[in-house]
């Protein structure tokens, strides 16, 4: 659920059309509601931020989210929909490796939010030492958002 929030975060600000903003800002009503069905699911999103890449768009942001759910997205949707992922962990263990890679995928996440929310600011005192948080720990992080 983080990532796909996150896309739509990074949709919003990069890849949207003003209809669709115009959907999502208008006081919730059931017709609201109804509106806001027909707007695009996760890979759609990401596919429209890579179009808009070289027209204000940086290309790390659309590689992070097109690379995070390409190694990432099946086993996300087994945790989240009760798949045979949670029920194999549950019943095999955990192993290590996995679970490291979880935490650094759990930082990535973290890392590429908090990027997203340094540009909304719109202040480089703001992005500026975000943007040193990826070299600084990418032992921490999935190797997509290492330097």
């Amino acid at each position: 659920m983080q990532f796909e929030v996150l896309t739509r975060a990074m949709w919003l600000v990069y890849g949207a059309t003003d209809a669709a903003i115009a959907k999502l800002s208008v006081p919730l009503s059931l017709e609201a509601e109804q509106g806001a069905k027909n707007l695009p699911n996760a890979s759609e999103m990401i596919e429209q931020i890579g179009k808009r890449v070289g027209q204000g768009v940086p290309a790390a942001a659309h590689q992070m989210l097109a690379h995070f759910k390409h190694g990432c997205w099946t086993a996300m949707n087994s945790f989240v929909h009760g798949g045979i992922h949670p029920l194999r962990r549950n019943g095999d263990g955990f192993p290590v490796d996995l679970a490291l890679q979880v935490l650094r995928n759990s930082n990535g996440l973290s890392t590429m939010t908090g990027m997203t929310l340094a540009v909304l600011a719109g202040d480089e005192a703001v992005t500026r030492p975000m943007s040193k948080i990826q070299p600084e720990f990418a032992d921490c992080l999935p190797d997509l958002l290492q330097p």
